[in-house]
Formats: C-alpha cells, sequence, structure tokens
C-alpha cells in the first residue's frame, strides 16, 4: 500500500517533463498510475465502454498523456484495475484492487492538479532565472 505523499512524489517526476509520456516499467509505479487513473470511476457502478473510454480520455487529456485511452483501458483491466462482465458489455471498478494501492479509503489524487503544480514550479524557476541575467563565460 502507499501513501498520498508516495503517489504524489511519483507522479511529480513522471510529469516532470509536462506530461504523461508513458507507463512505468516498475510494476508498483505502474500500480501507482493505473489506480489513480481509476479514481474518476465510481465503486459498484456498471460502465459501458463508451463511459468508461471518456472517463479514461478526460484523465489522459489532464495529464497530457501519449497514451491512448485504449490502451490505459486494456492495461487497468490486465492488471486488475478493472473488471469485465462475463458477456464483455459492463466494466466494473474493482475497488478492492486501487484500495490495495493506494490505501482504504483511496484517496482522490488529481494528476492534472500535480501537473499543473510542476508545470507552474517550472515557470516559476524560469522566471527566476531570467530575471537574474545571462551568465557570461570568461
Amino acid at each position: 500500500m502507499q501513501t498520498w505523499d508516495d503517489a504524489d512524489g511519483l507522479f511529480r517526476r513522471i510529469l516532470r517533463s509536462g506530461r504523461l509520456l508513458g507507463f512505468p516499467s516498475h510494476p508498483r509505479r505502474l500500480d501507482i498510475v493505473l489506480a489513480v487513473a481509476a479514481g474518476g470511476l465510481v465503486r459498484r457502478h456498471p460502465y459501458a465502454e463508451k463511459e468508461v473510454n471518456e472517463l479514461l480520455i478526460d484523465w489522459l487529456a489532464s495529464v497530457r498523456a501519449r497514451i491512448d485511452h485504449v490502451t490505459l483501458r486494456r492495461r487497468m483491466v490486465d492488471c486488475g484495475f478493472l473488471k469485465r462482465t462475463r458477456d464483455g458489455s459492463r466494466y466494473l471498478l474493482n475497488y478492492g484492487r486501487v484500495a490495495g494501492v493506494l490505501g482504504d479509503p483511496a484517496p482522490r489524487i488529481d494528476a492534472g492538479e500535480i501537473l499543473a503544480s510542476v508545470l507552474a514550479e517550472r515557470a516559476s524557476r524560469k522566471l527566476a532565472y531570467s530575471r537574474g541575467g545571462m551568465h557570461t563565460a570568461r
């Protein structure tokens, strides 16, 4: 189980480029990303594929991701964060899997807000550097 600080720190690192470039290769980090992406889904609510896609598209846009929603949805199913009904017509959030990664109750982590903070910090550093003037070589 991770803490909110662990998830916040991870997202600050993986979003330092200004976008989510891909999935982390480390399994625990991947789990955090998928658990946070699942944060917009409601427990015990059966979702049509179109509904899941819309939620994931919005989440991916919030982190300016280079990953498409289909890849994210499939990875969430493969890693157990989403379950499909037997006939494949509906998806359900596997809250137990999310809680196993983020804790119970699972905190709502806004990755888009973290990205905005990372970008604001970067802009602030650039401004401070530019106000200090360009350093010339001697």
